[in-house]
């Protein structure tokens, strides 16, 4: 083996696989700029390609043209392999072949060998150029065997992103390298950060959706792809298996979610920030789910104040809600940096929103879901094509009101019920049709339905309980047959569908009778029963569901049926009047009861009993303290580090009007302290008596 081969191998481990790229994903990337720049920094006098020209063998026809790295590397296996492999500076070269691909030079851009030969300076059609091709089968292996190498290692020397396809199974392993620069790896970790990819892709997101989600991504400003992967990304086909499709879920594995800042010594966790419609669309506000591990926390604002975030009700922060967002923050995005955590909103103009199931609230979402109702928050600019869209989904009149941002409208009431005209609709794209688009999934689902109540039974293939006559519909996954068709299974029968995994399938136009039902396909199925209506009495099966208790409750509820011992409820008797109580969080610096006539009772915080500590998992103790409250108190006010809020404790109708005494200054002062926060009329009423008896208008 020459110097310069040794010393570009000793480079190109240095690289590429040092101890900085452990449990990172690791590309393999040269291209002719990253060739020019290690040469002059390692001061290597010789270019990749001659370095691996000399090491050829033209002389031995009976001996393969890698003949000698092929031996090298036998001895390197079979030594244990330590380090990387002596073949690396091939493996590099053929990268740089494929960087190299472009239509130029008499050659269409999907000429590999082309680019490979002309490395060598060989002519086309030669026998050397034709032993270079037919000996690239040899290099396909060396790709392998530095997969097989890095997956061996488990991470130690970074995590292998060396990808391929069936049909371009030999020429994919460069390309794979080829797609996606240091640049885009770093891009791609604000993407899977900005989607909400969990770490690891734990949710188990298909290659056609994270695809899917990274053109959507990219339909905003400032991505910073690589013009390479940005064309790839335009032409990849529209199924599972591509090669750039294989590689970015090979990267969303491997991504740790963690963001890729080589130019800081401790890595930071991305998070994108989500919009929240409030109060019936008349607040808007940030809102960011708790990271994993990072339960308080500080961001702030580029050159402006601090941001302290605690993890709160929902697995969500509180801290965000001073941050008022802006048409600019909407417009050019945000980015709020700490030492921990990054949030990030990206640029868009139309931001599709779907009711949060804890906060009640209205939250910026990645994906439509069919048969579900979404809001539209659109910039004026695009109102127009937002309204045409939303017309042509022939579903219920879709109501526009004003933001609560200037330049912003909101659509809402947005939702597909006409399967034809929504996937019409889709069909016709548009500027904006991709937020539109729902998820791809690899597993067959069941949305909507009336559902008439909960379910209680543990696992995520039981749907629930839903009204005879409104039966939920069936989301197909992704079809992988050269039909399209999936095969359905509904209660043991089998029907093969023409599978368009956007458009629903409603399980309601067949008729089912009463009872449980299975329906699914082969690889996934989902559990749901269908009730002529409430039925008195205990429902069947009562008594066999509970909390496992062997000294300390089980969290989880359980079949009982072989429990030995185990909570199953309790019988309250008819006589006993349970107390009225109200949940507030257990971190409000201060609360308040208030009367009609001019009585304050301050609430105290109870501490959680020791027997309860004692006994009870540390997570069962929420976030949530609960306070009596005595006959006649009607309103809570309550401060937390942000701001105060009032809360009714009764149906309005119900509050008497305000009576206080001209001397209930305590009263005055804890109404007036949340008089901002609720615009309802009866509270403006203590509000009034409030500022009369602190003198700001005349007593009624």
């Amino acid at each position: 083996m020459g110097t310069a081969y040794k010393q570009w191998h000793e480079v190109l481990s240095a690289e590429f696989f040092g101890a900085g790229y452990a449990l990172q994903s690791t590309v393999l990337y040269i291209d002719d700029e990253a060739e020019r720049e290690l040469a002059e920094s390692y001061s290597i006098d010789m270019g990749l390609a001659q370095a691996v020209a000399d090491e050829l063998n033209w002389t031995d026809p009976e001996r393969p043209l890698f003949s000698r790295i092929q031996r090298r590397c036998e001895i390197w296996a079979r030594s244990g392999a330590m380090g990387p492999p002596p073949s690396l500076p091939v493996l590099a070269l053929s990268v740089l072949a494929a960087t190299r691909m472009a239509s130029s030079d008499g050659m269409l851009k999907t000429n590999f060998y082309g680019r490979w030969i002309q490395l060598f300076s060989e002519q086309r059609s030669t026998f050397r150029a034709n032993k270079l091709e037919h000996a690239f089968q040899d290099v396909a292996v060396m790709w392998e065997a530095l997969d097989n190498w890095l997956e061996k290692t488990g991470g130690l020397y970074g995590a292998s992103t060396v990808s391929t396809d069936e049909f371009y199974w030999k020429i994919g392993y460069p390309i794979s390298q080829a797609l996606v620069r240091g640049s885009d790896r770093h891009a791609l970790t604000r993407f899977f950060a900005a989607t909400r990819l969990r770490p690891h892709n734990l949710d188990d997101l298909s290659s056609r959706e994270l695809l899917r989600r990274l053109r959507l991504w990219t339909t905003g400003r400032d991505r910073r792809l690589s013009p390479r992967l940005m064309e790839e990304l335009a032409g990849a086909a529209d199924v599972d298996n591509t090669l750039i499709a294989d590689l970015i879920k090979r990267l969303a594995h491997d991504w740790d979610g963690t963001l890729h800042e080589p130019e800081r010594e401790r890595r930071r966790r991305g998070v994108g920030l989500r919009l929240m419609v409030a109060d019936r669309g008349r607040r808007l506000e940030w809102l960011a789910e708790v990271c994993e591990g990072i339960s308080e926390t500080s961001v702030a604002v580029a050159g402006g104040r601090m941001l302290m975030l605690c993890e709160d009700y929902g697995h969500v922060y509180r801290g965000l809600e001073s941050l008022q967002p802006s048409w600019q923050q909407l417009d050019h995005g945000l980015r709020l940096e700490g030492e921990d955590l990054v949030l990030e909103w990206g640029p868009r103009e139309v931001v599709l929103l779907r009711m949060h199931p804890h906060l009640g609230e209205w939250v910026s979402t990645e994906y439509f879901e069919p048969g579900e109702e979404h809001w539209i928050l659109a910039a004026d600019p695009t109102v127009g094509a937002v309204r045409s869209m939303v017309s042509a989904l022939v579903g219920r009149t879709v109501r526009e009101a004003p933001a609560p941002v200037p330049g912003w409208k909101l659509f809402k009431g947005v939702r597909a019920l006409n399967g034809l005209a929504f996937a019409r609709t889709l069909d016709e794209g548009g500027e904006h049709a991709h937020v539109l688009e729902p998820q791809l999934r690899q597993h067959a689902v069941l949305s909507g339905g009336l559902r008439i109540a909960p379910e209680f039974r543990i696992g995520g293939a039981v749907a629930g309980h839903f009204l005879r006559g409104g039966a939920p519909d069936l989301l197909l996954p992704a079809s992988a047959s050269p039909d399209g068709r999936v095969e359905v299974v509904l209660d043991g029968y089998r029907e093969k569908l023409r599978a368009d995994p956007r458009v629903p399938f409603p399980l309601c136009v067949i008729p089912l009778d009463e009872g449980e039902h299975r329906v699914g396909t082969d690889q996934s199925s989902q559990l749901f029963t269908l009730h002529d209506g409430l039925n008195e009495g205990l429902p069947p099966g009562s008594g066999t569901l509970g909390y496992a208790c062997q000294g300390t409750a089980q969290p989880e509820l359980r079949n009982a049926e072989n429990l030995e011992a185990v909570i199953r409820g309790a019988e309250v008797p008819g006589g006993i009047r349970l107390p009225r109580s109200v949940l507030v969080r257990s971190n409000v610096l201060e609360a308040v009861l208030i009367d009609p006539g001019g009585g304050v009772r301050q609430v105290r915080q109870q501490t959680v009993p020791e027997w309860m500590v004692s006994r009870l998992p540390e997570d069962a103790c929420g976030p949530g303290l609960e306070v009596d409250v005595p006959d006649g108190y009607v309103w809570l006010v309550y401060r937390t580090p942000t701001r105060w809020s009032v809360r009714t404790l009764a149906v309005a109708s119900d509050i008497p009007v305000p009576t206080p005494e001209p001397d209930d200054f305590a009263w005055a002062y804890a109404v007036l302290r949340a008089a901002d926060r609720c615009r309802t009329a009866v509270w403006l009423e203590y509000v009034a008596a409030a500022e009369a008896i602190a003198g700001r208008r005349e007593a009624r």
